[in-house]
């Protein structure tokens, strides 16, 4: 079942989020980045989104028989070069590695286009590392084109990352 987070849900969401993060990106990116991403700091981080409630932005949860094992965060585009009325944006979108090929990432991915097109949004983008395949094949296979690359500067080293682009709605 996909639904809202809550403030109930921050802790579990912090923690599906650093089981993945250790998952995929170990050897995509220096490990000095992912070992300084705990537990308790994204606790903090998504104890304040949920805490400041906007109606441009959503955390959504797979919940798995009371236990949440995804995470999807999504809203306006944080980018100052698209207008945040047409655009979204898929911050993030995260499954605890055991609960992979289940479909819940699906399930996810259904519900956050779900939410963006009943917002007016007409399109979408997300960033992903380029060398995360098993992502970019999700993405792919939901219908996401790559339409762009930047590289990003992080301790020890630079990533590129691929921008995809999806039609959510209509053309206003």
């Amino acid at each position: 079942m996909i639904r809202p987070a809550t403030p109930a849900d921050v802790a579990a969401v912090a923690r599906v989020q650093v089981a993945s993060w250790e998952a995929v990106y170990r050897g995509l990116m220096p490990d000095a980045v992912i070992d300084s991403f705990a537990v308790e700091s994204r606790t903090e981080q998504w104890t304040r989104f949920l805490a400041a409630e906007r109606a441009d932005r959503i955390a959504l949860v797979a919940d798995h028989d009371g236990e949440v094992v995804g995470m999807a965060s999504l809203g306006a585009s944080r980018d100052p070069s698209h207008d945040p009325v047409a655009v979204g944006e898929l911050q993030a979108i995260y499954v605890a590695p055991d609960h992979w090929d289940h479909g819940h990432g699906r399930d996810l991915m259904d519900a956050a286009i779900t939410w963006l097109r009943s917002r007016g949004f007409t399109e979408a983008f997300l960033w992903v590392l380029t060398g995360n395949t098993r992502a970019r094949r999700f993405y792919e296979a939901a219908g996401w084109q790559p339409d762009g690359i930047r590289i990003e500067v992080l301790a020890g080293g630079s990533l590129e990352e691929t921008r995809y682009r999806v039609r959510v709605g209509p053309v206003g």
